[in-house]
């Protein structure tokens, strides 16, 4: 698996590009590079040992990845523990400039944007729950640092931060990261979240109310909130909110950073507790990088273990099915 870092493509045909569906409000990213990203999980490449030879997260391996933006800890004279670089294989491409607003839902565009990995060690290991718990803080201290940087470029819209652990959540790598992006638009689902509270300014306020009252807090630290949510997409579905309103993750004090971090530890020792060895995703819905404090968003980040496919009804009607309610997966993250 030594992949040396191979130079920007010289075919326009394979950077990335932004494909926008105007019947279905649905943009798409074709990046054909993607494809050409190395897989130990999908192509059960993993050694005896649990160590694919040569992992390109590994400390001792930096030849094999980009530069790193930023690291944990900073001072170079030691020994590195967790790393953002850019992606070798991104969906979005810095280009150095924004599209135009009307070109924005251009049919087809250069997809400009940010796309870092987050290794999240830098010993070879499968799950979050294998990282100190002050090192784990550390990891999310550096992404807050790194979106603060990119919320100040008027090229970007919004960021996120992501996480597929395991093959059936979409990962293709073992070793544990996360994703980092930043893009010139604010995608559907965000949009869609922004209209809502437009109509019902108070729809944080009234999602923490109902959890509350239906027995569906799994816990609480640092001014936020585990939860889970009225209508979970799978069984075992939790969100972490923050108990008042605050727009931005970036932007957020450093005691809420760790206690973030603190609940993603929980709550994935709780579904592996229930479910050991579950795939799941987590993704950060913050608000658009130049939203004032007027829209009374909550910034959250939602957790979904891949328990069951999306089939064919989930995908033509967006609609889900799921076998656990909200009390009894809240009950078995609660560890009752």
């Amino acid at each position: 698996m030594s992949v040396p870092p191979p130079p920007r493509s010289p075919d326009p045909a394979r950077d990335p590009r932004l494909h926008h569906d105007a019947l279905g409000g649905r943009s798409v990213f074709i990046a054909p590079r993607r494809a050409d990203r190395p897989s130990d999980l999908a192509t059960g490449m993993q050694a005896a040992a649990g160590r694919p030879a040569g992992c390109v997260f590994c400390a001792g391996n930096e030849h094999l990845t980009p530069p790193f933006r930023l690291r944990s800890p900073a001072n170079p004279l030691l020994p590195w523990q967790a790393r953002i670089i850019p992606n070798r294989f991104p969906f979005v491409e810095d280009w150095g400039g924004a599209a135009t607003a009307a070109g924005r839902r251009a049919p087809v565009r250069p997809a400009h944007g940010v796309h870092d990995v987050v290794i999240e060690a830098a010993t070879h290991e499968a799950s979050i729950l294998a990282i100190d718990a002050a090192a784990w803080r550390d990891v999310w201290g550096m992404c807050h640092q790194r979106l603060a940087a990119l919320a100040t470029r008027s090229d970007l819209a919004w960021g996120t931060i992501f996480k597929n652990s395991g093959a059936l959540a979409g990962a293709s790598l073992e070793h544990v990261h996360s994703q980092l992006v930043a893009l010139d638009f604010v995608p559907p689902d965000v949009e869609a979240e922004l209209a809502a509270l437009h109509g019902t300014p108070a729809l944080f306020a009234h999602l923490l109310e109902w959890a509350a009252a239906q027995n569906c807090i799994v816990a609480e630290a640092g001014g936020l909130v585990a939860l889970v949510p009225p209508a979970p997409r799978q069984p075992l579905e939790a969100w972490i909110v923050t108990d008042t309103p605050e727009d931005h993750f970036h932007a957020t004090a450093p005691a809420r950073v760790e206690a973030l971090a603190d609940l993603t530890r929980l709550v994935v020792t709780r579904l592996q507790a229930v479910l050991p060895g579950a795939a799941y995703n987590w993704w950060l819905h913050q608000a658009p990088f130049a939203t004032d404090s007027r829209c009374r968003w909550h910034w959250h980040l939602e957790i979904l273990p891949r328990l069951a496919s999306f089939a064919g009804f989930e995908l033509a009607t967006g609609c889900h099915v799921s076998t656990a309610s909200p009390q009894e997966s809240a009950r078995l993250l609660r560890g009752g």
